[in-house]
């Protein structure tokens, strides 16, 4: 996918208006504007506050930057002068430096920013085969990440000048703003053959105005005062999302979160002693805590295929990972059935760590791939000897977008030496919930899709790598991502099974259990294009 920019020269769901396809789709453009709008906040704030934090502006700079946004706010000078102030800092960092310092501000703060019902509307766009466009006055460093993970190929915005591959502290101009952004957006349409009359523009400022009278359907999204003044004049279909608001009630409900998990481990302990079955209190600890954080959380599932887990005996069950809700949804869905392994980190915390354990879920050091191997070994007893299903969410980490990351092996190897399938669970978007890097849990319904078992009797550790990439398609395809195949290799047919035509584990004696778990355990820019990274 190339993401084309452009200088500028020259709990609510989409409307019904674009559900349905139409004969001009071809020449309607939806255009939206970045901050505020596709984001809930400015992506400029954690640029910005990320420079300072790292020293990579003094106290003149930083002092510059606020007297700019002032003097700006009381019209004393224009937003060609005020990004001019901002491009004057960056006068000889390297290009490449500056990219990838955007790309770990969107990972850490922008990503969470995105409104789950901006996605859904711009999918429903691209349903209707109208061309996407981000209208912005930041700059392509700061948009990028956030079009790639959003499917956008254009991109309109403000642009820094760049000469033998550092910036000169100039600004192409004009910059992308106000009437900025209607000249970008004519260039646009006269390139694409794209009517303006029937295309669309999503804002949420009043300094958007000329772009918003310039096109045949204005919608003014998460709208300040004088916008929302504006649009009810005009009549303007308006909207607001607050999927993404924060307030005391999810503070509350989020941290509440947390205490249930205590809570719910010592109401485990309490039925462990009273029913003298460690067990017993492990299934009420398990079942009560997901079942009420579910409901704490008000986090709704949409369950497909359930009976592909209800037909499976012991299995690798391994899950994409894009929140900490994906923990819940696992302990839901296995309940009585739970075992799983956790970050070592936890173990700071011993409180914290002895709930886990409590629950069946052992430390892993992720940083160490070889004693991460070696300390999931005690899980093959509980799949052969206890019949429980162990989860693994194989990325090793949450990711920072939709698309599953790179695989690690762990759970792979545990599969074979277990002798039992694996049995995928593919969450869809439970970064609606909470995001990486969010504090807060926020209403969503989520999609979790079960697919069938995946025989694992046929494996080999040296062909590993290729089984790998197989299940993790299986992933990439359930989500709506292309599939990656091997360099110079065919695809593998994989065989998927349901998990009772699995051939039987052989059994193992008691007597010779595994010892008891550890408690340790440059993007590439031009003005016109930037290339996606494979991930490595």
């Amino acid at each position: 996918m190339n993401l084309n920019t452009r200088a500028a020269t020259g709990k609510n769901m989409p409307s019904k208006s674009i559900t349905k396809r139409d004969t001009t789709a071809e020449k309607t453009a939806a255009f939206f504007d970045f901050d505020g709008t596709v984001i809930a906040g400015y992506s400029a704030f954690y640029l910005l506050k990320e420079q300072i934090k790292r020293k990579l502006l003094g106290r003149h700079q930083i002092t510059d930057v606020i007297l700019g946004l002032v003097n700006y706010r009381a019209k004393l000078i224009d937003a060609d002068e005020l990004m001019s102030i901002g491009s004057s800092h960056l006068k000889g960092t390297l290009e490449s430096d500056f990219s990838e310092l955007a790309r770990q501000v969107y990972e850490k703060n922008i990503f969470k920013l995105i409104y789950p019902e901006a996605r859904a509307l711009i999918e429903k766009h691209r349903q209707q085969g109208h061309q996407i466009v981000i209208v912005s006055s930041a700059s392509h460093y700061q948009l990028a990440d956030a079009a790639k993970e959003l499917g956008i190929e254009h991109i309109l915005c403000t642009q820094y000048q760049v000469e033998s591959g550092s910036f000169t502290g100039e600004v192409i101009s004009p910059v992308c703003w106000g009437h900025g952004k209607v000249r970008a957006a004519h260039r646009f349409a006269a390139e694409h053959n794209i009517d303006l009359a029937q295309s669309y523009f999503y804002s949420d400022s009043d300094e958007d105005l000329p772009l918003l009278e310039a096109v045949g359907h204005p919608k003014p999204l998460n709208p300040n005062k004088r916008l929302s003044k504006i649009a009810k004049s005009n009549n303007w279909p308006s909207q607001t999302f607050n999927s993404r608001s924060r307030g005391i009630s999810k503070t509350l409900r989020s941290v509440g979160v947390y205490t249930s998990l205590i809570s719910a481990y010592f109401g485990g302990l309490g039925v462990s002693k009273l029913s003298g079955s460690s067990i017993t209190g492990r299934n009420f600890m398990v079942s009560s805590f997901s079942d009420f954080v579910c409901a704490l959380i008000q986090m709704e599932l949409k369950v497909r295929n359930p009976e592909n887990m209800a037909n499976c005996g012991p299995a690798v069950v391994i899950f994409n990972h894009q929140s900490q809700a994906d923990g819940f949804i696992i302990m839901k869905l296995l309940r009585d059935n739970f075992a799983g392994i956790g970050k070592k980190e936890f173990g700071k915390f011993r409180l914290l760590a002895n709930a886990y354990e409590f629950a069946g879920i052992i430390p892993i050091d992720r940083s160490d791939s070889k004693s991460t191997i070696n300390l999931m070994k005690p899980l093959v007893d509980t799949l052969q000897i206890e019949g429980r299903s162990v989860a693994i969410a194989p990325e090793g980490t949450r990711s920072s977008s939709m698309k599953p990351g790179p695989f690690k092996k762990g759970a792979f190897h545990l599969a074979i030496d277990a002798g039992v399938p694996i049995l995928p669970v593919v969450i869809h978007n439970t970064a609606d919930v909470q995001a990486k890097g969010d504090f807060l849990f926020h209403p969503a319904t989520v999609t979790v899709e079960i697919l069938p078992a995946i025989n694992t009797s046929e494996w080999r550790k040296e062909s590993l790598d290729e089984h790998i990439r197989e299940v993790r398609n299986q992933f990439l395809d359930a989500l709506g991502f292309p599939t990656e195949n091997a360099v110079g290799t065919k695809p593998a047919t994989q065989k998927i099974v349901a998990a009772n035509d699995m051939p039987a584990a052989k059994p193992r004696p008691r007597a010779k259990k595994a010892a008891p778990k550890s408690s340790s355990a440059k993007a590439s820019n031009s003005t016109t294009s930037q290339t996606d990274k494979q991930s490595q």
